[in-house]
């Protein structure tokens, strides 16, 4: 039964930029008392999750990312353009050229290269982010979820450069190089789990609280070109798998991301507010799911609090 558990997991699951939302569930979680005994990241969940782990804080995060968006790394990184193109906004002549040019270049280099993006420019933002440790370092236990694309098993990293470990769970297959490690040719941890919940369970976490952050699966979409097919047919893979692994989570959170690009940071200011929005609408629910002594000692946190506003009220009346 699940009051009898003992261990409280947070499986994040990737999602690009809108993994930023991320932050504002941790911040939630923290600030309600609710102690996270285990963190398990795919992607952009591996980036947030692992930086969280390692004892940084979700201020210190957010002061991280904002530096980062206005840091010459990412003014003049290939990142940048590439979520320039799918952004919404309005475009002058000059930048619309300028995205045509560029796109066309990678296109070009896709053809000669493993992935479309230098890895220096996530290596760039993973160094921004987090410290420079050894997983079994961290203060909360975290695992990092990768894909292996020589035995197309999934493959778990809990040990070793947490540098490295996010890295190779955040290489989006064609967009950023696979990380080679030993025998294992590394990718994004998407391709076989968008959000690692059985990974979280395998490493004994009792209690699972799931956040999505990816994008619903389009219904009003145009079929037209073999392109199309081909990437519509990934979508509802990757969306069927997701749902079957979300059937084993005890909470899932689901931040309202819309439709929003992976590599799309223009609209990336209001995510951390999103994601703390659907962590208080789920409360309730995380509460009810965790392990009865769990419950028991966040009640009295709760009710010490109150009790001890109350008389700083009186004592000011």
């Amino acid at each position: 039964m699940k009051w009898t558990g003992q261990k409280v997991g947070l499986a994040l699951g990737g999602g690009g930029v809108r993994g930023l939302a991320h932050i504002g569930v941790l911040n939630v979680l923290e600030k309600d008392g609710i102690e996270i005994d285990l963190i398990v990241g795919t992607s952009a969940g591996a980036l947030i999750g692992g930086a969280y782990a390692s004892g940084i804080t979700t201020r210190e995060i957010t002061a991280k990312v904002d530096a980062y968006l206005k840091s010459a790394e990412f003014e003049e990184s290939a990142i940048k353009s590439m979520g320039l193109s799918f952004s919404p906004g309005p475009k002058s002549f000059f930048q619309k050229a300028q995205i045509f040019a560029k796109n066309q270049y990678y296109l070009v280099r896709a053809l000669f290269s493993p992935s479309i993006l230098p890895a220096e420019d996530f290596q760039s933002l993973i160094n921004y982010l987090l410290p420079d440790i050894d997983i079994r370092a961290t203060r909360i236990p975290f695992r990092a979820v990768t894909t292996d694309l020589i035995t197309g098993k999934q493959v778990v990293l809990a040990e070793g450069s947490l540098r490295q470990a996010v890295l190779a769970s955040s290489s989006v297959p064609g967009a950023v190089e696979p990380t080679r490690l030993g025998k294992w040719l590394l990718a994004d941890g998407g391709v076989t789990s968008l959000v690692p919940v059985n990974a979280a369970r395998a490493a004994g976490a009792d209690v699972v609280i799931a956040v999505m952050v990816d994008r619903d699966l389009p219904t009003e979409i145009d079929i037209e070109t073999a392109k199309d097919v081909i990437y519509r047919a990934g979508e509802i893979t990757a969306n069927a798998l997701e749902a079957a692994e979300l059937q084993n989570a005890d909470v899932i959170i689901r931040p309202a991301v819309g439709d929003l690009h992976w590599a799309d940071f223009s609209r990336s200011h209001n995510l951390i507010k999103i994601g703390e929005d659907a962590a208080r609408a789920s409360l309730e629910k995380i509460s009810s799911s965790l392990p009865l002594s769990r419950r028991v000692a966040r009640f009295t946190r709760r009710f010490l609090k109150t009790d001890k506003n109350r008389d700083t009220t009186i004592e000011n009346q």
